[in-house]
């Protein structure tokens, strides 16, 4: 998948889209958090699974992407 990622739409760092697989399972799951450690969606991302790897990465970056504008407010 080489579609490219929007900058956090909080803090305005690189985003990066990550891929592995539960634990308790070999479900694939996907998600694209904030490489900024201090930004709330650094943490925070929807996971995506059920499908297949590059399906699951596809929405995750679709939704990111979607994301509107956010006001920092950390000021």
């Amino acid at each position: 998948m080489d579609r490219e990622l929007k900058s956090c739409p909080m803090c305005g760092s690189k985003a990066e889209l990550k891929e592995s697989y539960y634990l308790e399972s070999e479900r694939p799951y996907s998600y694209v958090h904030c490489t900024n450690e201090s930004c709330a969606l650094s943490q925070h991302a929807a996971h995506f699974s059920g499908n297949g790897r590059d399906r699951n990465s596809e929405k995750a970056v679709d939704a990111w992407n979607k994301r509107e504008q956010i006001p920092d407010l950390h000021h």
